[in-house]
Formats: structure tokens, C-alpha cells, sequence
């Protein structure tokens, strides 16, 4: 199952929709095969399992493991269930069940119909842990939501009053980097008007490899300016905004003014199969999200310059689960549930 899950995890930000799935075929303590989910709409990981099996007949003693629930339904893909059936596996391990509706434990009582061992429960914590997204969309009806930011050593976001459309770097080029790896692991990125107007942020990946992410830009009245890069670049754009703005060549979803436009947000994302966000800035944007206690992770990082004045940084409920050292800057992460910090986690 270990070896499951670290091949499960080759998919991530690119499996999205669909959950991070690995599966190892294994006979005694040897490896007959393996494969994983590479992307939505792509062979599933139990087919390229049996792919890289070969088409031999499996032994009978073979045991497929799988840290998910084999899907059961046709979807952009024929059945698991039946295919592991129909090739002659007897024994299947997975971690956990799937949730979502068009499988929901048919996998399992499909394959246990026919009479097929099925053992779950196996690293069930590791594996919920990594396919959080998924799980939280589907049980939640909303995206996974990551709170991120960066505080001066005094809890400033900025040294305020700003004077020019950039960035002011509180923190490292290393945790400029893992920045852009975090991006690249989520489906949208999400900022406030005020984070466009001030910093004028392009919010794509660019220092490490992956695909960038859906960027979601939440401006009622208007503010943004169109030359922002935010709205350029070949990367996808979604604005949420109180009317319609000709200006603009992007998806844009209208807010009523009556409306709780983070509840309209979140809904709008989750029916675009949106798994997961990770909201960027600003203050006010953060703070409402910590408020409404609508966040699933926070990671905060702290670094060395003193500003003595600007916009104080967001409050969070409670302590970090986990603090460490990413160059000369600190890294907290935080779980809005205050899940054990085991080292699995992060």
C-alpha cells in the first residue's frame, strides 16, 4: 500500500478531477506490476496496472492493492470492478471506499458479488490525507480550500502606504519556489481586487515545472484594471464581479450585490469540478474566509524584514500543527480541524 500511494502521488495537479490513484499487483512479496492514474479522462490506475502486467492469465494467489475503491460506473472509462473481475483477480486490498455517488461501495460489493476478496481499511488515514481534495469536494460540495501568505518578523503583509503596482518580497527565493510548486498542485488560485490593484500579480507557475492553475480574481466593484497580468498571459482567468465588464476577454460570473459572494465562489468552482483553491491575498479575502471558517489549510510563512507599519496580517484561530525552516524565512501550516501533524501530512 506505501508503494500505492507514492505512485498514486505522481498525479498530483495533474489527476484533478479525478482522485490520485495507484495500484501495485503483487504475488507473495514480489511486484508483478504497477501503474497509476496519470490524468482525468486517461486509463485508470488498476487498467495500467494490468497493462504493465501483461495479458497472461493473473495468478490465482496475485493480490491487486489500491488505495481507493475500484469505480464501478461508466464514466469516461468503462468499469474497474469489472475488468479486475473479468481478468481473474481474487484478492483486492484498498484503503478506503469511494464517496463519490456513481461508486459509493458498488466497487467493492461488485467485486465481492463475485466472489472476490476484499480487504479494506489499510493506511485508510495516509490515503485520505492524500486525496483530501477529492474527498472534501465530494463529502463538503465545495473545493478544498488552502489559505497562504507571507508576514514581516512584525505580522505585516506590506509596508503600506504602496506606491507602485509590485510584490514587496517578505520572503526567500526558496519560498518564492515552493510557492510555484504549490500552485502547481491546485486547480484555481484565488486573489482579491485590492492584491490586483497593489501588486499586480500574474498568479501562473513559472519556477518550477506544471501546469498553472485556474485564476480566480474576486472583484465586485470593478477596480481591477484590464491591463492587469493577471488577466493576460494564456493562462485562464474567472472573474467574479458585480456586472459585466466588456473590457475584459475572460470568463466572468456575476455577484448580486445581495449575494455572500464567498459562498457564490465556492459553489461556482465546485460545479466547474473545481477540487481545490489556493487563496493567495488579500487581508480582508483571507480574513473572510477564516471567519466563515471556510478553510481547510493554512500555510504561513514569516520572514525576516521588520515594516513597522502596513496591513497586519490575518489571525488565525489557533496554534500551528507544524513549524520549520525554509531558508531564512519560517513556515506554519496550519489545519483548520487541527489534524494530528503526523509526518505523512506534509
Amino acid at each position: 500500500m506505501a508503494r500505492a500511494l507514492q505512485l498514486a502521488r505522481n498525479a498530483t495537479g495533474t489527476a484533478a478531477p479525478n482522485p490520485m490513484v495507484g495500484a501495485v499487483l503483487v504475488q507473495g512479496d514480489r511486484i508483478l506490476a504497477e501503474g497509476w492514474h496519470k490524468q482525468a479522462g486517461g486509463p485508470h490506475a488498476e487498467v495500467e496496472c494490468l497493462r504493465a502486467f501483461g495479458d497472461g492469465p493473473v495468478p490465482e494467489d496475485a493480490v491487486m492493492v489500491l488505495n481507493l475503491e475500484p469505480c464501478s460506473h461508466h464514466g469516461r472509462t468503462p468499469p474497474c470492478a469489472d475488468m479486475l473481475v473479468e481478468r481473474g483477480v481474487k484478492h483486492v486490498v484498498v484503503a478506503h471506499a469511494d464517496p463519490f455517488p456513481e461508486v459509493a461501495g458498488k466497487g467493492i460489493a461488485r467485486l465481492r458479488g463475485a466472489g472476490v476478496r476484499v480487504d479494506v481499511g489499510v493506511r485508510e488515514a495516509e490515503a485520505r490525507w492524500m486525496n483530501r481534495r477529492f474527498l472534501t469536494s465530494v463529502n463538503e460540495g465545495r473545493p478544498y480550500v488552502i489559505l497562504k501568505w507571507a508576514r514581516s518578523a512584525d505580522g505585516r503583509l506590506d509596508a503600506g502606504p504602496r506606491t507602485e503596482r509590485v510584490v514587496q518580497r517578505i520572503t526567500g527565493a526558496d519560498s518564492h519556489t515552493l510557492v510555484h510548486r504549490w500552485r502547481s498542485e491546485e486547480q484555481a488560485i484565488l486573489v482579491g481586487s485590492r492584491t490586483v490593484i497593489n501588486d499586480d500579480p500574474e498568479l501562473t507557475v513559472r519556477l518550477v515545472a506544471g501546469r498553472s492553475p485556474l485564476r480566480v480574481v474576486l472583484d465586485r466593484d470593478e477596480r481591477t484594471p484590464a491591463g492587469s497580468r493577471v488577466y493576460g498571459g494564456g493562462s485562464p482567468a474567472l472573474l467574479f464581479t458585480g456586472r459585466s465588464r466588456a473590457d475584459l476577454a475572460v470568463d466572468q460570473v456575476i455577484v448580486p450585490k445581495d449575494a455572500d459572494p464567498i459562498s457564490t465562489m465556492l459553489n461556482e468552482l465546485h460545479h466547474r469540478q473545481v477540487r481545490s483553491v489556493l487563496v493567495e491575498g488579500g487581508a480582508m479575502l483571507l480574513q473572510h474566509f477564516i471567519e466563515r471558517d471556510l478553510w481547510d489549510e493554512a500555510r504561513v510563512f514569516t520572514g525576516p524584514p521588520h515594516f513597522g507599519k502596513g496591513t497586519p496580517a490575518p489571525d488565525l484561530p489557533h496554534a500551528p500543527l507544524r513549524t520549520e525552516n525554509i531558508g531564512e524565512d519560517l513556515l506554519h501550516r496550519f489545519h483548520r480541524t487541527q489534524h494530528p501533524a503526523d509526518a505523512w501530512c506534509w
